[in-house]
């Protein structure tokens, strides 16, 4: 991924979502469906984690970071609502968002790396175990991911930070400034305890 400057589509939404994480999302406002056309036929679009918990007027709280998802699966609900499917390929920085005339948010985003170092240290098994067993227990969960990386270090501690319910500001700080090292250390110390 290179680190030029793109502009994207934005959306605000309370999802951490991290790099190879999966998640459906329901599509009903104007806006959005005008996001989703734009993002089939150009370059996806960013979710930008955002939590109405959080303090705006606290310039440190707001994260300015996203995730840069492809859509990967579209289908309609059982009440005719448009659900889409989306895979995130990077996270990146946000920057100048502005909005349309349809109040559709747009932003500069450029890359960012996942974790602050290169991690070295292996996963614990029964991380990747225990992640096996959430799968095959929660079937909305098991289909979005046909494919399991179980035996990927950076890719069962992002799903796992991913599903853990935890604030979304404790979640941001395994973004923006603690290493995978120290990732590892507190999703261990959940669920291994």
């Amino acid at each position: 991924m290179n680190k030029t400057s793109v502009t994207l589509p934005i959306f605000p939404l309370p999802v951490f979502l991290l790099p190879d994480g999966v998640t459906k999302l329901r599509i009903f406002e104007p806006r959005y469906l005008k996001m989703v056309s734009l993002a089939s036929s150009g370059q996806g679009f960013v979710i930008w984690l955002n939590d109405s918990s959080i303090n705006t007027d606290d310039e440190d709280s707001i994260m300015q970071w996203g995730s840069w998802v492809d859509i990967i699966n579209f289908d309609k609900g059982e009440d005719g609502v448009l659900e889409i499917e989306v895979k995130c390929k990077c996270l990146v920085s946000i920057s100048s968002i502005v909005h349309d005339k349809d109040n559709l948010h747009f932003g500069d985003v450029s890359h960012i790396e996942h974790w602050s170092e290169v991690h070295i240290d292996k996963i614990n098994g029964e991380l990747s175990t225990s992640l096996a067993t959430v799968f095959s227990e929660n079937k909305g969960l098991n289909d979005l991911y046909p494919k399991k990386i179980l035996n990927d270090s950076n890719w069962v501690l992002a799903r796992w930070l991913e599903i853990l319910p935890i604030e979304l500001n404790v979640k941001n700080a395994f973004v923006v400034s603690y290493s995978f090292k120290e990732a590892k250390n507190f999703v261990e110390s959940i669920i291994l305890r």
